[in-house]
């Protein structure tokens, strides 16, 4: 730290009261600029959905079909928009004045996980897990894929996030599973035959009721619908699977073919995720870049919502 030469006055003759001063560094000490003059820290509420996960890839792995892809992790803190185990209503949180950066995380291609969504350092969900043979686990899990002897378990889902893909059976049906959604697990082939993806969750935090996080259908005979929330519906070929709805992080829907392993076996991509904000009594200052994302009013309440990467300063 660099040292700063003092200026000491004395008062009256021999008075040992001395007026201590550091020059240029007057305002600092006398009126505290920069000390103890911070702004408060500002309360949030807030629905943070990461990226979807694409439905199973059979390329190279043996395949005759694929399973759903998860939702993306859902976590909320506005009403009381629970999952009964999955995405629960978390508390408030508080952000720090000025510039926080919030990421808004992107759909996975089909055989891939999606991207963790956050707000900051302070918020963060899990990105959804990719359905097939070899499912990986996410917010919501992807949904199995079986091929030859081999059963296929479902992803798992991160607590309070989302829930589990579905599984598929094994000997001699080659079949996908549903991927799990933020409200409700993936179908499983071997008791629901349909391999429905899990079914999302409602948020009012915007204001009106919109439903996100369905996870995406599995590629069978019939194939799987995505669940409600913006999962891809699966496929059985020719026809091909849907992509997760964007903004939703749904995931993708699977395929099933009937040829060696392919592109007749390639699932959809996930749905890109969500962050949104709401501030009650906000300071006079608020803003969101870039222009993509928007920032309305509800009453007293601010709310951002951003569907890319950005930044929000308060």
């Amino acid at each position: 730290m660099r040292k700063i030469n003092t200026l000491t006055t004395e008062v009256g003759k021999n008075s040992k009261n001395k007026n201590t001063r550091k020059g240029k560094s007057f305002g600092y000490q006398v009126l505290g600029f920069g000390s103890g003059g911070s702004a408060a820290p500002v309360e949030i509420k807030f629905l943070v959905i990461a990226g979807g996960g694409g439905g199973g890839d059979g390329i190279g792995s043996n395949l005759l079909a694929s399973g759903g892809g998860g939702a993306g992790g859902y976590r909320n803190s506005y009403a009381s928009e629970t999952s009964g185990g999955g995405a629960s209503t978390e508390s408030s949180v508080e952000i720090s004045p000025g510039d926080t950066t919030i990421t808004v995380g992107a759909g996975g291609a089909y055989g891939n996980r999606g991207v963790n969504s956050s707000i900051g350092s302070v918020v963060s969900s899990e990105r959804g897990g990719s359905g097939g043979y070899g499912s990986m686990p996410g917010g919501s899990g992807g949904g199995g894929a079986s091929r030859g002897s081999g059963q296929q378990t479902g992803g798992s889902g991160t607590a309070n996030q989302g829930f589990p893909g579905g599984d598929s059976p094994g000997p001699g049906n080659s079949a996908g599973a549903g991927g799990g959604g933020a409200s409700a697990a993936g179908s499983n082939t071997s008791t629901d035959g349909n391999s429905n993806g899990g079914a999302g969750l409602a948020s009012s935090i915007t204001g009106g009721s919109v439903t996100r996080g369905g996870g995406g259908g599995g590629g069978n005979n019939p194939a799987g619908s995505g669940g409600p929330g913006g999962g891809g519906n699966g496929a059985l070929e020719p026809s091909n699977a849907t992509a997760g709805a964007v903004n939703k992080g749904a995931g993708g829907g699977g395929r099933q073919g009937t040829g060696p392993p392919g592109a007749a076996q390639q699932g959809a991509a996930g749905g890109s995720g969500i962050v949104v904000i709401r501030i009650t009594d906000a300071p006079a200052s608020i803003s969101v870049s870039p222009g993509t994302n928007t920032l309305n009013t509800s009453g007293s309440d601010h709310i951002a919502t951003f569907t890319v990467d950005g930044v929000l300063t308060v």
